[in-house]
């Protein structure tokens, strides 16, 4: 999981933590892009910004940036494939002057040295701490040290170190350069734990971003983590800040129990590190506001990604999980703007900043809520450039206010001219080109269609949007945001998993020429309760561009699908179809466009689940895809309860193999559930299963629960006492043990009651076979005792056949002499 994401860095600045995605520029060249070991990409553009992204959309891994003079350095920092892997560099850079001048005394070899921390592979990096010059530290991949060429002076040296589940270092220390070679120890034991605390016993850091920030505005460091500790060394230097920001949850939260409330408070130590760079502040104090994220999918978490604005130039989103289909409270220090980035999934989305007084409360705000529609985006638009269409439309916008980009969408494009086509294509979140004629009369017609994919795709899972335009809308020689037409569709009195009650529903509608000169005008709103086989005209109120139909929802409908017709002022017209743009009050059914049959789904060969799994242990699901096209995307969503209401979920996309000379594909997707197992332990028992398929062509999906259950059980363990020993033939031996549970919420592994166990007996010697000679249940701690005459020398042993919510086990083996 990844802590925290780095929003962007000048050069001359220096940035460092675990990442996840951010906002990345859209002007400028290319971006330059590089795959890194672990399968995931960073990718950055001309004006710094970087981006790190995982496979298919999934969430990142963790790493330690810097750049500085344009050279940005990439180093993964979690174990499996990624451990130990050489450092990423995106962009040559420049040199800072200081790195190639030519002093009049001769440079030395300076080593810095990290000692006493169990780290490698850290950044180093050293500045002149009266000019504040950077020079460039040659660090070692597989060692704890660096190596750097200096000319006499002063200098400060600050080294970032951070591991995959150990705790995070920003170590520094001033030295001196004279007429020698020197050592300079960076000694992990002198540094001391920084962190903010509150007046909440219950409150604990789930991630965290802690820098350094130097003369003239450079940033030095960013590390943080999933609630390992940051160690900082105390330092005394004018000018020199320490910024923590800490996001802190309630102790024990998991993916299935999400933590109430959220803390993002910032501090700063000015002048250096004080010997307790620890902080305290007061709940009271802080503002609040109420936050609800309703749910468009199968998660019950979100996760939210805060930046505070400090006045610097660069920073990072420091990240944390937030319960989705419930509110949370969010606490802030006051009086700093914080910026807020939400995804669900592969779908992210940007918030309002927030910033209050001391001690009061903001009004509640709500995000997440259905349907979403297309959005201008700004540069993420269609253009029309001197003779050329452009065609990107990245952008989804809710009606809470939220604006972002679904990074599992799909997105293809048909142009005709005179109803005549021009061309088609698919990519991935990119954009198409075609050359228009212009010098004459004509119409132009867009047929762009976006496809969600994934866990988090029931609602708005295909948005197909029909445009007309006239060529007298364009021009041979301007640039500017294509002449069409968007809407913004608003349903009132939606539930938190965005769902219509039975009866009439009112649904707002307005549209906008994304060029101001031309004024829209809403003509008709159509729906359908059977995913567009029929569709019903909605009455509609409208003047002018906006209106409120009536939709009439059955209460055997599971989704509401809407289609929105408009026009404008200079000939142009939209017709917009939002499949599933809102749920019903019946229980959802599959999705099911074209044909893409699935079948045979199995998880983990029919065998039951044993959890809590190792980090790496993963369990497969694997299912056939029938597709001639081909399967563009397909995964696996493994839920416990209701499917359009589970309380527990994990998901993963799948990888899918074509079968020779067939259309049917074999796929498999790598499923788990972590350390902590499902998080509650009353989610142990039968868990279902959902799959999602796209045929290559993008004609056809299905997404939908499907037959392929299979149980998810706790890891069981049982203790074995015999008494008296050694014991005389023919008297009664009295057999105690308990039965424990392992623990997917927080704390001991629990005793399991009422539960069934057996007592085995095996005769000393060989070719003897284990004998059931006694049952009993556990009582209400998981005890059990069972008493048995013993007649001769043998092993004794307690055996739980276990159930579909615990799995079997056996004790050791108590040996008891008999004479």
């Amino acid at each position: 999981m990844a802590a925290t994401a780095l929003l962007a860095a000048p050069a001359g600045a220096e940035e460092g933590g675990p990442a996840a995605s951010a906002p990345v520029a859209e002007a400028g060249p290319a971006p330059r892009s590089a795959q890194l070991a672990n399968g995931d990409r960073a990718t950055l553009d001309a004006a710094g910004g970087l981006r790190v992204t995982g496979p298919d959309g999934a969430a990142p891994g963790s790493y330690r940036f810097s750049s500085v003079h344009g050279r940005t350095e990439v180093t993964p920092t979690a174990d499996g494939p990624a451990r130990g892997t050489a450092t990423t560099v995106l962009g040559g850079g420049t040199e800072a002057p200081a790195r190639t001048s030519r002093a009049a005394v001769a440079n030395q070899r300076v080593k810095i040295d990290l000692v006493n921390a169990n780290h490698f592979g850290g950044l180093i990096h050293v500045w002149n701490r009266r000019t504040w010059q950077y020079y460039d530290v040659k660090e070692e991949q597989w060692d704890d040290y660096g190596t750097v060429s200096l000319p006499p002076g002063d200098y400060l040296t600050i080294g970032l170190y951070a591991n995959w589940q150990q705790d995070s270092h920003l170590l520094s220390k001033t030295f001196t350069v004279g007429a020698a070679p020197l050592t300079v120890t960076l000694d992990a034991r002198l540094a001391k734990p920084t962190r903010i605390g509150v007046d909440d016993p219950s409150a604990v850091r789930q991630s965290a971003d802690i820098w350094f920030t130097l003369p003239g505005g450079s940033i030095a460091g960013s590390v943080g983590g999933w609630g390992e500790q940051v160690y900082v060394t105390p330092l005394s230097l004018p000018g020199v800040t320490l910024s923590v920001h800490e996001v802190l949850g309630r102790k024990g939260s998991t993916g299935s129990r999400p933590t109430p409330y959220r803390y993002d408070l910032v501090h700063r130590f000015t002048n250096g590190v004080p010997a307790n760079p620890v902080a305290q502040v007061r709940t009271a104090d802080l503002t609040r506001t109420r936050t609800t994220v309703k749910v468009d999918g199968a998660g019950l978490t979100a996760n939210l990604a805060v930046y505070p604005s400090l006045g610097e130039s660069s920073g990072t989103f420091a990240s944390g999980t937030v319960p989705a289909g419930a509110p949370f409270t969010h606490y802030l220090t006051p009086g700093i703007t914080f910026e807020r980035l939400l995804s669900r999934s592969g779908l992210q989305t940007n918030l309002p900043p927030l910033n209050g007084p001391k001690g009061q409360a903001l009004p509640a705000e709500a995000f997440g809520q259905a349907p979403f529609t297309l959005n201008a985006g700004g540069r993420s638009a269609s253009t029309w450039r001197r003779g050329t269409l452009v065609l990107q439309e990245r952008q989804l916008a809710g009606p809470s206010g939220e604006t972002g980009t679904d990074f599992h969408a799909t997105h293809s494009y048909r142009v005709t001219a005179e109803g005549q086509e021009l061309g088609r294509s698919g990519t991935l979140a990119s954009h198409e080109q075609y050359s228009l004629p212009v010098n004459q009369h004509a119409t132009y017609g867009i047929h762009h269609t976006l496809t969600r994919t994934g866990a988090q795709s029931r609602l708005s899972p295909r948005i197909e949007t029909d445009w007309l335009l006239s060529s007298s809308m364009l021009g041979l020689y301007n640039t500017f945001a294509l002449p069409v037409i968007e809407a913004r569709v608003d349903v009132p009195g939606l539930d938190l998993r965005n769902r219509a009650a039975a009866g009439p529903a009112s649904v707002t509608v307005s549209l906008a020429n994304r060029q101001a000169s031309y004024a829209a005008t809403l003509t008709s709103v159509e729906y359908s309760t059977d995913d567009g086989a029929t569709w019903r005209t909605a009455p509609l109120t409208a003047e002018g561009a906006s209106g409120t139909a009536t939709v009439d929802v059955p209460a055997g409908a599971g989704f509401v699908s809407l289609r929105i017709s408009g026009q404008d002022n200079g000939g142009g017209t939209v017709r917009q179809t939002i499949t599933r743009a809102f749920g019903g009050p019946a229980a959802q059914q599959p999705l099911r466009i074209g044909s893409v049959p699935v079948s045979g789904v199995t998880v983990n060969g029919g065998r039951p689940v044993v959890a809590p799994q190792p980090v790496e242990g993963t369990f497969p699901a694997r299912f056939t895809v029938s597709s001639p096209s081909g399967v563009e995307t397909a995964g696996v969503v493994l839920y416990h309860g209701a499917f359009d209401n589970p309380d527990g979920a994990t998901a993963a996309p799948a990888s899918c193999t074509r079968r020779v000379a067939s259309p049917v594909h074999d796929c498999v997707a790598q499923l788990g559930f972590g350390t902590t197992g499902p998080g509650l332990d009353k989610l142990a028992g039968t868990w279902s299963v959902a799959v999602w398929a796209h045929s290559a062509d993008r004609t056809a999906q299905f997404y939908g629960g499907v037959p392929g259950g299979v149980a998810v059980q706790r890891a069981t363990s049982l203790t074995i006492t015999a008494t008296p020993q050694p014991l005389t033939r023919g008297k009664t031996l009295t057999v105690t043990g308990k039965l424990s549970g392992a623990a997917w919420e927080y704390g001991a592994p629990t005793g399991l009651a009422g539960q069934k166990v057996e007592l085995q007996f095996r005769k000393a010697g060989p070719g003897t076979t284990w004998s059931t000679v006694g049952t009993g249940v556990t009582n209400a701690t998981g005890t059990v005792t069972v008493k048995r005459a013993a007649w001769s020398d043998g092993g004794w042993r307690l055996r739980f056949a276990g159930t579909t919510a615990a799995a079997g086990s056996y004790s050791w083996v108590d040996n008891v002499d008999v004479r």
